[in-house]
């Protein structure tokens, strides 16, 4: 009977899905896990993301230095709208992903982590005026998540967001916050507790709201009276506003694609199982103390030992599925971010990065101390990348084959044409590299002899040389 109702799902879905494929919103499908400090082994906040871009994209990795702005400079958005810069602004890890606006990655000096998945609305009438500068600006602006949230709230309530709707994920080394947008001018944002995981698809996941607990809630000030204008919310004393129910568009909320994977994350992590069939809560309490490892399984997977698990006389590889896998198609980059509160900036902030589909090529580490990107990592100097990030050419695979995401691409497409056959000896290999690279970064954090820094550098460029031997 179980099966009975997947296989339904699935069918309603269909046709749905094949319209949605060729949707911007709907190809933008990341997958986000944020681990509070009391839930990780260690005790530090830690946050899991793949990013899935569709299509012909590169990724750039840049370090950012901080910069002194003049008195009386103005940063414009992409519309052309202008607003005041500040003074100084922070430096950062950036991870460009190319002629996306809602695609980019962002680690701040302060060890504010920003990424973010499309959750569609169902607002059709306001507009906005940002969206593609709001992380940065959080990256470039904030010291707290907390105070993140302040500013895109601020920039939110005052220009408007230019897109249906989104979930960003916004961290510190103390706590998390879920920040939840919709076109126009309305937001929301809930703190992850420090004892539980949250896990966010493509669709919001915060529900019942407290605004009077300003501890664990912030919002615009219209938000639920906007809903009740709108048609979307009768008050009722026995009727609690629910932000999820209220403000989400139906078919993202109900895809199979989005409620899978959501369901499958959890029941990966959760002290409990919960049903497929039953709204899945905000938060929830790990079985154990949760580890990298733990969240790098969880973001390689593709419905291993479910139902939905990938039939291979029928799928050359498990990443493209009518419902749609935690590592998928679209995926490109995923990482795990650790954010300690006990050592200096550039060996407290370590992102776990992996290119492409993390089940295929190996998680490295990358502290915020390195200095050097490897050019290799980059189709164009830092300051020419806002100029040309949105450009139709030099930002695909085939501008830039020798580059370090041309080489991947051409590695992971290789393990792609016969995955079952090639996947036991990719996985000793990713393994054993993996391995060395995690017990090559702990000595080096030991041994002030070393540079964390010059490792992580050093890893990248092994990473590139090692897959570059592969397909050459």
């Amino acid at each position: 009977m179980k099966k009975f109702f997947i296989i339904l799902l699935v069918f309603m879905s269909f046709n749905l899905l094949a319209q949605e494929t060729n949707n911007p919103i709907y190809n933008e499908n990341c997958y986000t896990i944020a681990v509070g400090k009391n839930a990780t082994a260690n005790h530090k906040v830690m946050i899991g993301h793949n990013e899935d871009d569709w299509g012909d994209l590169i990724v750039n990795i840049y370090k950012v230095p901080p910069v002194d702005h003049k008195p009386g400079s103005t940063l414009t958005l992409l519309n052309g709208t202008k607003i005041p810069q500040v003074a100084h602004t922070n430096g950062y890890l950036w991870w460009e992903t190319t002629n996306e606006k809602f695609g980019d990655y962002y680690l701040n000096q302060d060890g504010v982590s920003i990424c973010s998945n499309a959750c569609p609305s169902k607002e059709d009438t306001a507009k906005g005026n940002i969206g593609f500068y709001l992380r940065r600006i959080i990256a470039e602006r904030a010291h707290t998540a907390k105070e993140g949230v302040k500013i895109a709230g601020e920039l939110i309530s005052t220009l408007g967001y230019a897109s249906s709707g989104r979930t960003y994920c916004i961290a510190d080394p103390n706590e998390i916050w879920l920040l939840a947008v919709v076109q126009g001018h309305q937001w929301i944002a809930e703190r992850v507790p420090s004892d539980s995981v949250a896990i966010v698809p493509n669709y919001y996941t915060i529900e019942n709201v407290n605004l009077k607990d300003t501890t664990n809630f912030l919002a615009s000030p219209g938000l639920i009276q906007y809903a009740v204008l709108r048609g979307w919310y009768e008050p009722t004393p026995e009727k609690a506003f629910n932000f999820k129910t209220v403000y989400s568009e139906p078919y993202y909320r109900f895809a199979i694609g989005n409620v899978a994977r959501h369901w499958s994350g959890i029941n990966a992590l959760a002290n409990k199982t919960f049903s497929l069939y039953k709204d899945i809560p905000f938060s929830f309490t790990p079985k154990k103390p949760l580890t990298v490892k733990d969240l790098q399984n969880v973001l390689s997977s593709h419905y291993e030992g479910t139902d939905f698990e990938t039939n291979y006389s029928l799928h050359k590889n498990p990443h493209r599925n009518l419902v749609n896998r935690i590592c998928n198609a679209g995926t490109k980059y995923s990482l795990v971010t650790q954010l300690y509160d006990d050592r200096p900036a550039n060996e407290a902030y370590i992102v776990w990065f992996a290119p492409l589909n993390p089940c295929i090529h190996p998680y490295i580490p990358i502290v915020y101390g390195i200095k050097k990107i490897p050019e290799v990592y980059q189709n164009r100097p830092l300051d020419q990348i806002l100029q040309y990030c949105f450009s139709a050419k030099g930002n695909t695979f085939e501008d830039n084959p020798e580059s370090a995401y041309g080489i991947f691409e051409k590695y992971n497409a290789s393990i792609d044409a016969d995955y079952q056959a090639k996947m036991k000896t990719m996985k000793m290999w990713k393994n054993s590299f993996e391995d060395e690279a995690r017990e090559t970064m702990l000595k080096a954090l030991k041994d002030k002899n070393v540079s964390p820094g010059l490792v992580s550098e050093e890893l990248m460029l092994k990473l590139y040389k090692t897959e570059k031997g592969k397909v050459q």
